[in-house]
């Protein structure tokens, strides 16, 4: 059975071949590098044939890079991944064996490899696991988008996340308006991987990608619950976020720790661009 796969970078270039090197050939890949680096495409399509990179003009965030690319994929399933995830091609391959026989579900996830720290799934109330020939698979209500499979035919629309999402919360947003029309979600428990978590970019470029962060996490968490319940129950979600911003940046005064002062403004900077409803304009140009 044939896969797409959608990969989004921004200056991945550290990660991007170990993921390749794990996905069959078989596989059609997208990428899209959001850093618009133009070599990158000349680089990764000359060594593997069957990907495809695409260089937008700007930095497209994640939400508009998966349409993009999702609208490419030829496949009925599509693969999404991040870079900085960690898994072997085994894996792969008794996903593709699963999927072969297994099709009622909209979103189908492996797990963490340690999740009683934390997981990539929100389970729902049932907690109840089905085992299917040999996979022990999970209903839950939520789904991380670093490392899952989208069954097309049960989604109409090619434009599957919000677009006004740049950074974060898009993957939540998607689930919830899945789960609303009654879509299934599994995720297969004795099936597992390693997600390093912000580490998708070179690390010279931390310090930024962290000040990026800060400023989206703020604004698309404010974002997604007014968009799903109302605007008075998102300022409820948001305030610890102002009120742990504003006491980190006094403190860090004091500590004249000037980058940590940026970063918890930067926290409440996007919280309060969202309260006010200008858009998640925020970009930084990294060095």
């Amino acid at each position: 059975m044939k896969i797409s796969t959608i990969i989004v970078s921004y200056r991945s270039e550290h990660l991007i071949e170990a993921v390749l090197n794990k996905i069959p050939k078989s596989f059609q890949v997208v990428i899209v590098e959001n850093s618009c680096l133009k070599n990158v495409k000349q680089k990764i399509e000359k060594k593997y044939k069957n990907v495809e990179v695409i260089i937008p003009s700007k930095n497209l965030g994640y939400a508009s890079a998966i349409n993009l690319a999702y609208r490419k994929c030829k496949n009925n399933f599509v693969l999404i991944i991040t870079p900085d995830v960690k898994f072997n091609t085994n894996l792969i391959l008794k996903l593709t064996k699963l999927i072969k026989s297994f099709q009622d579900f909209t979103l189908l996830a492996p797990v963490y490899k340690n999740d009683k720290i934390h997981k990539n799934y929100q389970k729902n109330s049932k907690n109840l696991i089905i085992n299917f020939k040999g996979y022990n698979l999970l209903q839950v209500k939520d789904i991380d988008g670093c490392f899952c499979i989208i069954n097309k035919s049960k989604i109409k629309s090619q434009k599957i996340l919000d677009e006004n999402f740049f950074l974060y919360f898009e993957f939540m947003d998607f689930c919830l308006n899945l789960l609303v029309k009654k879509h299934k979600f599994y995720v297969v428990k004795n099936l597992t991987f390693d997600h390093m978590g912000t580490s998708s970019s070179k690390t010279k470029f931390k310090s930024d990608i962290i000040l990026n962060r800060n400023w989206h996490y703020s604004w698309s968490k404010f974002y997604f619950f007014k968009k799903n319940y109302n605007y008075i129950f998102a300022l409820k979600k948001i305030i610890p976020n102002i009120y742990q911003g504003v006491l980190g940046a006094i403190i860090n005064v004091f500590k004249l720790n000037f980058l940590h002062i940026k970063l918890h403004l930067a926290s409440v900077k996007g919280a309060f661009n969202s309260i006010f409803l200008r858009k998640s304009n925020f970009r930084m140009k990294f060095r």
